[in-house]
């Protein structure tokens, strides 16, 4: 059971009424074998546990954080057509059930095939789903009549189980004279904005309304809300929405003085207005992460993540005491998204005959991770959404090159592997194309390669960002220039990747330069990219499973290769596009100066990232162990950061440090260390780059 932490000086009384449910989990474990076993044993075996869920296992966490609880709901529901024993509703009433298969885990979280002798520690491996029953399995552990009381704060656990239509139950607790200030949180899940209860929340006004819903039920719902690509693509789509005069989000918002969006674990967006004003957007979130992502750090799953952000935040906004400031509640959900991912984090354990969920404190790191961006929603509901910096770019960028990628820890980035990004472009793209990478992977039903697209500037770093993506998979990897191939060489390339796929494996295979020879070479990959196939002679071969990645070298954006298919219409780019499955467009380390959305004042990070990482590879002598300060002289980073821009990109930027007179003992990168002029001038505008390594402020100035 869930154990109380801390003793409240104070215990605060809470009113709680929802849905009850019962929850069952199953664990196999595969059989024994050997000689001396019982028959049995070698069929395997398997548990089972059943324990109180639903607003029960909200009750446990309210108690856990101290609160004195008050507890109401319905005991059961009118049946269904769908009930467990076959019935048709009519007047047989049933309960809700829960199933979900267990499974063992080890210290880092993976799954274990057989039982570990210590600590017997689970983690959700799948969801059954629910089921209504006529016969409970456990008795009945909740009053459906309220006491009178006066209590400061009321939780709403609105599950959809029968609660939102028994006006008997929370009709009169709500009726009553609320104590001064009121807070009411409503957890509510599908269907949203619907039945009497949320009828009767809406017309409250005399008390603080606290709407918690999670983004995929808005997904359900009809809501557009893009998902794990980029927050300042979350806040717009709220803001467009929030926007829609008849959509399901204004009509939420009507019903409540602040709505809580949350994005899993890893944000939540607070929304607050009324019927006289536009509503304003908080964005609380972890910089680093996306939607989902702390679910794919260990396997597997645990339910009762809402539960535990609700019962946290009803923690901080007791702590806060009254009036709720905007500013309390957004400190409360910051608190409450701590907890909510430790607890996420955490397994069940097996004790006996007894299941427990975890009861984890959240540590002072998972307090650190997350940050509040206030006021994001801009008047134009299609205005580009940028979420403050606490520094100008210039400033930040200093700081990188001098002090490591730490500094970007405020700063919204995506990370794959040794590839680090903070420019939006980037991350989204990145993010939608491993999406897509791993729902290809995860389909062995697809029998047919997956294509995509990487566009850039030369030396803007096409194919490493890939590679990170998809390291850990360790797949076999095919690389083939085709600026050197001609069309007789390609049924050549496709043999190798059939080779791979009769061997069990799904190569990842770069086409380099695609767009090389005038794009005489794209029709020859019509046929594998549709069908899977591919003719050498007479002959059509299967192709099989493939992640084709086609690198652009004469079209550095999408858009470029799209307006050259008016152009040549012989060379069938328009069935290229159409095959397409995603894009990337890699910016690299020089300004994007063709009409980028944002003005791309996000080079001068890209710079600062890179330059980091190549000292750190080319010269790590210069980056003190101890705290990991790079020493570098103001006037080269200058250069480096301020530059028009380097003629090979990031190959560039590398070839002056690995040309400059640095030693493998030098501690510090000086002036004096850069290439000389013609050296220089091989990957940038030697003067310019010379003028700013000597302190002149602007390098276009001759003197």
């Amino acid at each position: 059971m869930f154990a109380l932490i801390e003793n409240r000086p104070s215990p605060c009384p809470v009113l709680l009424l929802g849905d009850p449910a019962t929850d069952h989990f199953i664990l196999e474990i595969p059989p024994i074998g050997g000689q001396t076993s019982p028959d049995w044993a070698h069929y395997g075996t398997w548990k089972m546990w059943t324990r109180y869920g639903g607003v029960h296992m909200t009750h446990d966490m309210l108690r856990k954080h101290g609160f004195v609880v008050t507890m109401a709901g319905p005991k059961t529901r009118p049946g269904s057509p769908n009930a467990g024993d076959g019935k048709a509703g009519g007047g047989t009433m049933t309960h809700v059930e829960s199933l979900a298969h267990v499974r063992y885990v080890d210290a880092s979280g993976q799954f274990l095939e057989h039982r570990p002798k210590a600590p017997l520690e689970l983690r959700i491996s799948g969801f059954g789903g629910y089921r209504e029953s006529t016969r409970t399995a456990l008795p009945p552990r909740i009053s459906e009549t309220c006491p009178k009381g006066s209590w400061p704060i009321v939780v709403l656990n609105d599950a959809g189980g029968g609660l939102r239509e028994r006006e008997d139950i929370w009709g009169p607790p709500l009726s009553d004279a609320p104590a001064p200030r009121r807070t009411l949180l409503h957890k509510m899940h599908l269907p949203l904005g619907e039945g009497s209860l949320w009828t009767r929340v809406a017309a409250l006004d005399d008390q603080t309304r606290i709407l918690i819903v999670h983004a995929e039920n808005l997904r359900a719902s009809g809501v557009r809300l893009a998902r794990g690509l980029s927050w300042e693509r979350a806040v717009e789509d709220l803001s467009r929405q929030a926007a829609v005069s008849d959509g399901l989000v204004p009509k939420l918002l009507s019903g409540c003085d602040h709505m809580l969006v949350l994005f899993d674990v890893e944000a939540a967006a607070i929304l607050s207005g009324n019927a006289t004003s536009a509503p304003t957007l908080d964005l609380l979130f972890d910089p680093g992460l996306a939607e989902g992502d702390v679910e794919t750090e260990q396997a597997g799953d645990l339910f009762g993540k809402m539960n535990s952000f609700t019962t946290a935040l009803a923690r901080g906004i007791a702590d806060a005491g009254q009036p709720l400031t905007l500013d309390a509640l957004r400190k409360s959900v910051l608190d409450a998204l701590a907890w909510q991912r430790a607890f996420a984090q955490g397994r069940l354990a097996e004790r006996g005959s007894q299941l427990d969920f975890p009861v984890p404190a959240p540590t002072q790191e998972h307090v650190a991770r997350y940050r509040c961006a206030p006021n994001l929603a801009a008047e134009d509901p299609t205005a580009r959404v940028a979420i403050p910096r606490p520094e100008p770019n210039d400033t930040i960028a200093r700081q990188v090159v001098r002090e490591g990628l730490g500094v970007l820890s405020s700063v919204p980035s995506a990370r794959f592997g040794k590839f680090f990004t903070v420019d939006r472009t980037e991350i989204e793209g990145y993010r939608a194309i491993n999406r897509l990478i791993r729902g290809y992977l995860a389909d062995h039903g697809a029998t047919k390669p997956l294509s995509i697209a990487v566009f850039g500037p030369p030396g803007a770093g096409k194919s490493f960002g890939i590679n990170q993506m998809v390291e850990p998979l360790r797949l076999p990897l095919k690389v083939f220039n085709l600026s050197e191939a001609t069309a007789e060489d390609l049924p050549g390339f496709f043999h190798e990747i059939r080779d791979e796929n009769l061997k069990g494996k799904t190569p990842l295979c770069f086409f380099d330069e695609f767009d090389a020879h005038g794009l005489s070479l794209v029709p020859h990959f019509l046929a594998p990219m549709q069908d899977g196939t591919f003719r050498e002679g007479a002959r059509l071969h299967p192709i099989g499973r493939g992640l084709f990645v086609f690198a652009g070298g004469t079209s550095h954006k999408f858009k470029d290769l799209n307006a050259r298919a008016a152009e040549k219409p012989e060379r069938k780019l328009t069935d290229f596009v159409s095959r397409l499955s995603g894009h990337i467009d890699v910016r690299g380390p020089d300004p994007d100066d063709r009409g980028a959305d944002d003005g791309d004042s996000d080079h001068v990070l890209r710079r600062a990232i890179l330059l980091r990482s190549m000292l750190e590879q080319r010269a790590p002598s210069v980056i003190d162990k101890a705290s990991g300060k790079a020493s570098i002289d103001d006037g080269v980073l200058d250069a480096f950061l301020k530059v028009p821009s380097f003629h090979h990109g990031a190959r560039s930027m590398e070839k002056i440090i690995q040309m400059s007179t640095l030693g493998a003992r030098a501690a510090r990168y000086a002036v004096s260390d850069l290439p000389e002029t013609d050296q220089l001038g091989m990957h940038v505008d030697a003067d310019a780059f010379q003028r700013l390594a000597l302190g002149a402020s602007d390098p276009t100035r001759h003197g």
